[in-house]
């Protein structure tokens, strides 16, 4: 079952064409990699997936709804309920624990359950390092406590940008081993990478250019 849709999306900035006609299904369960130079419309179309940004033609068709046309707001409480976020930059709250970032994510949802944020902490191998601050953890444990984040409110969907562009390869490893088992259990990921290495652990590759599909390939 399509999980999600784009039909004929496009995006345009002013003079700038970001995608142009993009056509996609992402099937429920699927893990996707979104790879392409740097200007191909990987950010673009993440942001639009990700309910950020709102596209200048076409439909995007998210379990079922056509949120295309969706205000702000409406994209706000969607994303909120439906997609888990999984940034390059970790966007954690410094003053905060890594148990009170992942209860931040919880609040906005619904209330806040240190017991369900300690046990996602777990999931990612991070319960000792639960009363530490974003500034005593590592590059990657820090990565850690953004998945514990995104999957606190069990999103339908899993959307990662560069989650291993500011890792070391070990850590790299740990992440990726993750979402191998997060796919296992049946999740919905889409990665956008840069990595090839990262790229082939998932079962489709799409490849942009100059905000165009120039191929999709089934990853062996």
């Amino acid at each position: 079952m399509d999980l999600l849709e784009l039909k004929d999306i496009s995006k345009v900035y002013g003079s700038l064409k970001a995608l142009r006609n993009i056509n996609l299904t992402v099937e429920q369960g699927e893990w996707l990699a979104i790879m392409g130079p740097s200007g191909s419309g990987k950010t673009t179309m993440m942001n639009i997936i990700g309910c950020m940004d709102k596209p200048s033609a076409g439909e995007v068709i998210l379990d079922g709804v056509n949120i295309s046309r969706e205000s702000g707001r409406n994209l706000t409480t969607i994303r909120r309920d439906k997609i888990g976020l999984i940034f390059q930059q970790f966007h954690l709250v410094n003053y905060l624990t890594a148990l009170e970032n992942v209860m931040v994510a919880q609040y906005y949802h619904s209330m806040p359950d240190e017991k369900e944020a300690m046990e996602a902490l777990e999931r990612v191998g991070l319960a000792s390092r639960a009363r530490h601050l974003p500034s005593q953890l590592s590059g990657g444990e820090q990565q850690r406590v953004c998945i514990a984040r995104a999957l606190i409110n069990y999103p339908m969907l899993i959307l990662a940008d560069e989650p291993t562009g500011n890792l070391d390869e070990a850590n790299e490893k740990i992440v990726i081993d993750i979402f191998k088992q997060l796919h296992a259990e049946g999740s919905t990921i889409i990665v956008v990478t840069h990595d090839p290495e990262v790229a082939e652990d998932a079962e489709r590759t799409v490849v942009l250019e100059h905000g165009r599909i120039a191929r999709i390939a089934v990853n062996e």
